[in-house]
């Protein structure tokens, strides 16, 4: 697309390489140079009072009371659930028996890396071990979706605080709290599918209290959030929206004295 003079519309042709238009001579590079300096100086003034906003609001949101600053403490606790013991049981092999403790830790790093994950899953369409290995399969998923949903908590806490918004940490909290549950009620049910099927291979299975531990945790995060989000409403109906906020804080910038 060819260049035009700003000032008459002259369609400038590659040759036409002077600062100034051919046709009116207008100096092109500083052509209301003041004008368009003004409206610069504008879009940063906009952009630094949005910014001021949800900074405000961020700070609020995490620190602007005790029980928001709990609400964010509590954000990790759920992480002392993924250390705790969460299934112990005995595994009995010619030759070989051995009682084994899992955690959230312990099964990411010597079960869920080290072992042939697709081998389990093909043990879900066999007619002997097909339904204990589906119990194990759907316990693993609901264990690692309330953990992901645990991650996501963290993230979500800092994006939404920036507009005091916080339904998304209540969902996530809600389904982190399910799943976690949902896992214990299936390990169980994996263990009676165990001991139902004979030959000892997993016998003495049994839920441990990080089970509990992640479960409380996770609902405490989910009433925290309900309780600080009614603050949030009431909050946001004292203060003015975005477009308020910027138009204050632009009338404070240009004319500090008349503001006071």
């Amino acid at each position: 697309m060819a260049a035009k003079c700003p000032e008459c519309g002259y369609t400038l042709k590659f040759w036409n390489i002077k600062a100034e238009c051919p046709k009116c001579g207008v100096n092109i590079p500083n052509h209301k140079w003041e004008e368009r300096l003004e409206e610069d100086a504008d879009i940063a003034e906009t952009s630094f009072a949005r910014l001021h906003y949800r900074t405000k609001n961020f700070k609020s949101a995490l620190f602007g009371s005790k029980l928001r600053i709990a609400r964010f403490v509590m954000t990790f606790a759920p992480l002392i659930a993924l250390v705790l013991p969460l299934y112990t049981f005995k595994l009995s092999l010619p030759f070989y028996e051995e009682k084994q403790t899992v955690s959230f830790l312990t099964f990411i790093l010597n079960y869920l890396l080290k072992n042939d994950i697709g081998s389990v899953i093909a043990l879900a369409g066999g007619e002997v071990l097909g339904n204990a290995a589906t119990l194990l399969i759907a316990a693993c998923v609901a264990l690692l979706f309330s953990v992901v949903c645990g991650v996501l908590n963290f993230l979500v806490i800092l994006i939404a605080g920036m507009n005091l918004r916080y339904i998304f940490n209540v969902i996530l909290n809600a389904l982190s709290t399910v799943s976690f549950g949902a896992a214990a009620f299936l390990f169980i049910k994996f263990t009676s599918e165990c001991e139902a099927l004979g030959g000892g291979i997993i016998t003495n299975g049994t839920v441990g209290f990080g089970f509990i531990v992640g479960c409380v945790l996770f609902a405490v995060n989910f009433a925290l959030n309900i309780i600080a989000g009614k603050s949030f409403k009431a909050q946001k109906e004292n203060q003015p929206d975005l477009d308020g906020f910027v138009e204050n804080e632009l009338r404070e910038l240009r004319n500090p004295k008349t503001a006071e």
